[in-house]
C-alpha cells in the first residue's frame, strides 16, 4: 500500500470515528433527558398521582426504602411498607405499601398520598392480585374514595360486603402506611371516637361474629335509639353502640338473648346501664333468628332414639347459635350448633357425651371449591367425620388438613366453641366477665 493511501484510509476511519461519534452525542444529548424523564415518570408517575396538583419529587425524595437501597434515619416501619417519599415543598409524603389477603396469588401494590396534617389526599392500587371476584373496586366503586380526607383513625371507612378479606388486607396495608408516619413523628395520629373503638372491640369481646383473623363479620343496621348496630352475619347476635352523656357502651347479645355491655376500656359495665341492657334485649328478643327448632331436628337425625330434646341457654358468645340437651336410653348427651366462617360460612353440629367426649360431627359442606381447593377432592369426608369421634376438649387430632386450612380451621372453631358451651353448660349459674 502506497503511503499516500495509506493516510487516506487512515484519515478515513477518523472521520467516521468523529461523525459517530458526533451522531452519539447528539443522539445522547436529546435522547438521554428523555430516558431519565421517562425512569422518573415511572418512580415518581405514581407518587404525583395521589399528591395536589404543583407536587414536586425529586432525587432527594426518597427518605425509606424497604431494600435498604437509600440512607434512611426511619425506624418501626412495617414490613409491609415498600418506600417513603418527602414531597419537595412540604404537601406532605407519598407512601408506596403492599397488601396481602387470604386469596391472594401475589400482594396488592398500594400507592397514598398524605398532607402535613395528616390526612389521606387520594389513595390508589398500582397493582391487584386478588381474583376478580374478590375485588372490591367492582363490588364498591367508589369505596377508595372514602379514604380521602381522613386521618389514621380512619373514621367511617368500613369494609365491602363480600370482598371482606381482600378490603380489610388494603385497609391494612393503608393504616401501615400512616403508621410508619405516626412512628417517626412526620405526622400526628388521629383520634378514635368511642363508637369506633367499641365496634373495632367487637371481636374481642363476642367472637362470634368475627372470623378466625379477626375481621368482623357482621352488617349495619338501624336501631331506634343506638349511635351504631351490627347483625352478625351468621345470625349468632347483635352488638348495639349505645350514648351515655358525652360517651358510648357497647352492648352485644347473643342468639339466647344473653346481654352483656362494655364501656371503651373493655369493662363489664352492665349493672351501671340498664337503658343499654333494656335497648338491646328488646330489639333482640324481636329480632333474633330462632336456630333451636331446626338444630333440635337435626340433633335427632344424628342420634337415632334421641328424646327429651330441652334446649340450652347459651353462656358465651361464640359462633354456637343453639344447644339442646337430650337422651339416648339412659345415656345423656349434648348438641351444638355453630355457624363459623371458613373459605364460605359453615354450619356444624357437635354432639358431645355426659363424659365430655365427642360422639358425632357433622356439618351441611366441609370442603368447599374442589377447583380452588384441589386437597378436597382427596379427602374421604365421612372418614373425617368419623375420625373426630372420641376428641375430648383441647386434643386436635384430625382437625386440621394441610391445603384446606381455612375450612379446616374453622371446623376446629366450631368444636371449640362447642366445648365452651359445653363446659358452660355444666354451670348452675352463666358466668359474667369481671373487671380484673
Amino acid at each position: 500500500m502506497k503511503h499516500t493511501d495509506l493516510v487516506k484510509a487512515v484519515a478515513l476511519i477518523v472521520v467516521i470515528v468523529l461523525v459517530f461519534g458526533a451522531a452519539m452525542f447528539g443522539l445522547n444529548f436529546y435522547t438521554g433527558p428523555l430516558i431519565e424523564a421517562n425512569n422518573a415518570g415511572a418512580v415518581y408517575g405514581p407518587l404525583l398521582a395521589v399528591m395536589p396538583e404543583g407536587a414536586s419529587f425529586d432525587g432527594e425524595a426518597q427518605i425509606y426504602a424497604a431494600d435498604g437501597s437509600v440512607p434512611t434515619t426511619l425506624t418501626d416501619v412495617p414490613e409491609t411498607v415498600a418506600a417513603i417519599y418527602k414531597e419537595a415543598n412540604g404537601m406532605g409524603y407519598a407512601v408506596k405499601t403492599t397488601a396481602t389477603s387470604q386469596y391472594s396469588k401475589a400482594p396488592m401494590e398500594i400507592t397514598l398520598g398524605v398532607d402535613a396534617e395528616g390526612k389521606i389526599i387520594k389513595v390508589q392500587i398500582d397493582s391487584y392480585n386478588d381474583t376478580e371476584s374478590y375485588d372490591f373496586r367492582v363490588k364498591d366503586p367508589g369505596y377508595l374514595d372514602t379514604y380521602v380526607g381522613k386521618d389514621s383513625a380512619l373514621a367511617d371507612v368500613g369494609l365491602v360486603a363480600g370482598t371482606t378479606f381482600s378490603s380489610t388486607a388494603f385497609k391494612q396495608g393503608v393504616s401501615d402506611g400512616l403508621n410508619a408516619l405516626i412512628a417517626n413523628g412526620l405526622i400526628a395520629e388521629g383520634v378514635k371516637g368511642d363508637d369506633q373503638l367499641l365496634t373495632e372491640m367487637i371481636p374481642t369481646v363476642f367472637p362470634g361474629m368475627s372470623s378466625l383473623d379477626g375481621i368482623l363479620k357482621a352488617e349495619p343496621i338501624e336501631v331506634d335509639g343506638a349511635v351504631a348496630a351490627y347483625k352478625a352475619n351468621n345470625g349468632s347476635g347483635f352488638a348495639y353502640i349505645v350514648s351515655k352523656g358525652e360517651t358510648m357502651v357497647m352492648a352485644i347479645t347473643n342468639a339466647s338473648g344473653k346481654c352483656f355491655v362494655y364501656d371503651t376500656e373493655g369493662n363489664y359495665v352492665a349493672d351501671d346501664n340498664p337503658d343499654a341492657v333494656a335497648l338491646a334485649t328488646a330489639h333482640a328478643a324481636a329480632n333474633q333468628e330462632d336456630f333451636n327448632t331446626a338444630a333440635q331436628e337435626k340433633f335427632g337425625r344424628m342420634m337415632e332414639g334421641a328424646e327429651n330434646m330441652t334446649a340450652l341457654e347459651l353462656p358465651n358468645f361464640s359462633t354456637v347459635v343453639a344447644g339442646a340437651s337430650f337422651n339416648v336410653g339412659d345415656q345423656l348427651y349434648y348438641g351444638f350448633y355453630s355457624r363459623s366462617y371458613g373459605y364460605d360460612d359453615m354450619d356444624v353440629y357437635v354432639i358431645i357425651d355426659a363424659a365430655g367426649a365427642i360422639a358425632k360431627v357433622d356439618a351441611k359442606t366441609i370442603f368447599f371449591d374442589a377447583e380452588y381447593f384441589p386437597v378436597a377432592q382427596g379427602v374421604d369426608t365421612a372418614a373425617y367425620k368419623t375420625g373426630l369421634q372420641g376428641l375430648r376438649d383441647g386434643e386436635d387430632g384430625a382437625v386440621v388438613i394441610s391445603g384446606a386450612t381455612m375450612t379446616t380451621n374453622s371446623m376446629k372453631q366450631s368444636i371449640n366453641d362447642a366445648f365452651e358451651v359445653y363446659a358452660g353448660a355444666q354451670l348452675t349459674e352463666p358466668e359474667v366477665p369481671t373487671n380484673e
